[in-house]
């Protein structure tokens, strides 16, 4: 399907999308925070990586935009808040992780999770090599759905016959949406590098917080991860997480918000200035959550309990 793709249209670089998604992926993200967490962490570190129901893919991060007094007072008084991001294949086989595991059930430790079917999700990148997050999962393929307003609406299958209209649910609204957005520089050389951090990832920080402080846009929640290994390291790459009341909310920012065109017109420029393709590697994940798509254990401590009814 390509209903928003515009008559005679050509990318202007290539770009490829997973496929062959799991019929439906459980999705967690699993946050713990506080000064003397280090116990916590190694419990579900071990249960996540030992269980016989670990999951398929894991990953690790450091939220790094929830306070006001910056990233460095964060670390220094302790109160970096850690997050495992779980991908299973089978639903029942993360049930029955989460009926088991008791460090899920500890002091600070809360978890969101999203159970996307296959027709929910889409993804998008410019290169075939391995990213983080469900690409892990799936094989992918060259695509022309890309470069254009609309294309991530035209890459989920099952937008061909829904719309995704934000719509009542219980205990959470139906129809949510989710996306992982990602930048690995660890490739790039020393002139792209000086140029990422001096224009483009300021503007990408401005645009998180802009979100993560206006929910009038209809985002709900929003996060920026430093990205780490399993043992905390941090990684050269970041992502942002966001969750929207709705896939057209997400549009309507990505599309005309002042601070989205910001990011999307200096990598653009960026590119021109260095004359030869980019290093940088970016990508994302989206998916839209029916009624029932959305788990949440000890909900109180997360930003969705708002929402539930």
């Amino acid at each position: 399907m390509a209903a928003n793709r515009p008559e005679g249209h050509t990318p202007s670089a290539p770009a490829w999308c997973a496929v062959d998604f799991p019929e439906v992926t459980a999705y967690s993200m699993i946050f713990s925070r506080g000064p003397d967490n280090a116990e916590v962490l190694a419990g579900l570190r071990a249960a996540l990586t030992d269980s016989e129901d670990a999951p398929d893919h894991l990953e690790r991060a450091r939220v790094v935009n929830f306070t006001d007094d910056g990233d460095d007072a964060a670390q220094a008084a302790g109160a970096v808040e850690t997050v495992f991001l779980a991908y299973w294949v089978n639903p029942q086989v993360w049930k029955r992780f989460c009926d088991s595991c008791d460090a899920l059930r500890r002091a600070g430790v809360y978890c969101e999770t999203a159970l996307i079917p296959a027709e929910r999700w889409e993804t998008i990148a410019g290169t075939k090599r391995p990213l983080p997050g469900v690409r892990n999962l799936t094989s992918v393929k060259f695509t022309e759905l890309h470069d254009y307003w609309g294309a991530a609406r035209d890459r989920m299958a099952a937008s061909e016959h829904d719309r995704f209209e934000a719509t009542p649910g219980s205990p959470l609204p139906a129809n949510l949406c989710l996306i992982r957005s990602g930048q690995k520089w660890d490739e790039c050389l020393a002139d792209e590098r000086e140029r990422y951090f001096a224009d483009i990832e300021p503007k990408l920080r401005a645009g998180i917080d802009f979100l993560a402080r206006n929910r009038d846009t209809g985002c709900i929640c929003g996060r920026f991860l430093r990205e780490q290994n399993l043992d905390g390291d941090d990684l050269e790459s970041t992502s942002f997480v966001g969750w929207f009341e709705d896939l057209a909310s997400l549009e309507a920012w990505s599309r005309s918000h002042s601070t989205h065109l910001a990011i999307f017109h200096t990598f653009l420029s960026t590119v021109q200035l260095l004359g030869r393709p980019p290093k940088l590697r970016l990508w994302h994940e989206v998916s839209v959550l029916p009624e029932g798509g959305v788990q949440l254990h000890q909900p109180a401590l997360s930003p969705l309990a708002e929402l539930v009814t």
